[in-house]
C-alpha cells in the first residue's frame, strides 16, 4: 500500500515501522509532563485513544494515541479518588510515571508551570494553551509560548505570568475533575462555573494550585461558600449557616440552598477535596 505525498511515494509499511521504532523508545521527562498535565485537565472518562485532545497530544510529542491513553491510565492507577469509585486505572505504571505523580503532589505550583513549558519545547507545538473553558476570560498573548525566561525572572511581569499560569491550571484541573458542572446544583454552564479554593488563595500559597483544594461551583454557590454561608462536613455533606437560614422562608433560598442541605456534594472523578482543607473552611470562614 502506498501513501501519496508531494515529494513522491512512500511505503506505508516503512512509515509504520519507523513510528513503532520511535514509540519503543523510553519516555522523556517532557513527554511525561505533558501527558500528566493532560491527565489533570480532562475527565478520566475521556482518557481514550479516540479523544481528539489525546490524539493531538500524541501527535505533538511523537507517540501514538494508544500510548498516550495508556500512560493516562497509568497515572490513574495512583489516584485514590478513582480507586474509591472502583476505578483502578492500568497496572503497568513505571517508576518514571510514579515519580511524576509524586512530584506533582508535592509541589503543584512548580510542576504546573514546568509541565506547561514542557509542551512549548516540542517543535511547532500547539499544546501551550489548554482547552478553553472560561470564555469570559481570554489568555494573555503568548500565554505560555516562549515565556520560560519570563517565568524564571524576578520581575513583576514574571510574577503576574506565574499567577496566570497557576490560575489557569487550577481551573482546568478542578473543572475537569467535577465533569464541568457545579458539585452542588450540577449547573453545567461554562460561563457560570468557578474553580473555588477551599482554603482561600491568600491563606496558603502552597495550596493555590492543588486541585484537592478546589471545588467546581456555580457563581452563586461560589460566592456563598466564600462568605461562609454554607460548608462541607467530613462526610462531604452540605451544611447551611444560621446567617443564611435567617433569611428563610424564601423561595429562592429554598430552591438554591435548602434543597441541597444535608445532601452530599457530587464527588469528583479525581482529586477529592481534602478533609483537612474542608475543616479549615468550617473553622475559619463558616458562619455557624
Amino acid at each position: 500500500m502506498y501513501i501519496r505525498c508531494l515529494d513522491g511515494y512512500y511505503f506505508a509499511a516503512a512509515r509504520t515501522a519507523l513510528q513503532n521504532q520511535h514509540m519503543n523508545e523510553p519516555w522523556t521527562r517532557d513527554q511525561l509532563l505533558v501527558v500528566f498535565n493532560l491527565y489533570c485537565r480532562i475527565p478520566f472518562s475521556k482518557t481514550k485513544a479516540n479523544n481528539p485532545l489525546v490524539i493531538e497530544v500524541a501527535r505533538q510529542i511523537g507517540r501514538s494515541a494508544a500510548a498516550v491513553a495508556m500512560k493516562l491510565g497509568n497515572f490513574g492507577s495512583f489516584d485514590s479518588a478513582l480507586r474509591a469509585k472502583g476505578i483502578k486505572g492500568l497496572s503497568g505504571a513505571s517508576r518514571a510515571d510514579r515519580a511524576i505523580w509524586e512530584e506533582f503532589n508535592q509541589d503543584w505550583a512548580k510542576l504546573s508551570i514546568e509541565s506547561g513549558l514542557a509542551a512549548d519545547r516540542f517543535p511547532g507545538s500547539s499544546l501551550a494553551l489548554p482547552p478553553e473553558r472560561d470564555v469570559a476570560s481570554r489568555p494573555v498573548d503568548g500565554y505560555l509560548a516562549k515565556c520560560a525566561d519570563i517565568v524564571s525572572g524576578p520581575s513583576e511581569t514574571a510574577r503576574e505570568v506565574k499567577v496566570r499560569l497557576h490560575q489557569r491550571f487550577f481551573r482546568e484541573a478542578v473543572l475537569a475533575s467535577y465533569g464541568d458542572s457545579c458539585c452542588v446544583c450540577s449547573n453545567p454552564v461554562p460561563q457560570l462555573l468557578m474553580a473555588a479554593h477551599i482554603v482561600p488563595w491568600a491563606e496558603r500559597e502552597d495550596l493555590r494550585v492543588n486541585p484537592r483544594n478546589g471545588l467546581c461551583l456555580c457563581s452563586l454557590h461560589h460566592d456563598a461558600f466564600d462568605n461562609g454561608l454554607w460548608a462541607i462536613d467530613d462526610t462531604y455533606q452540605i451544611k447551611l449557616s444560621s446567617a443564611l437560614r435567617a433569611y428563610l422562608p424564601s423561595r429562592i433560598l429554598e430552591v438554591n440552598f435548602v434543597e441541597f442541605s444535608c445532601a452530599q456534594i457530587r464527588m469528583p472523578d479525581k482529586f477529592w477535596p481534602e478533609k483537612e482543607f474542608l475543616a479549615f473552611h468550617r473553622s475559619n470562614l463558616f458562619r455557624e
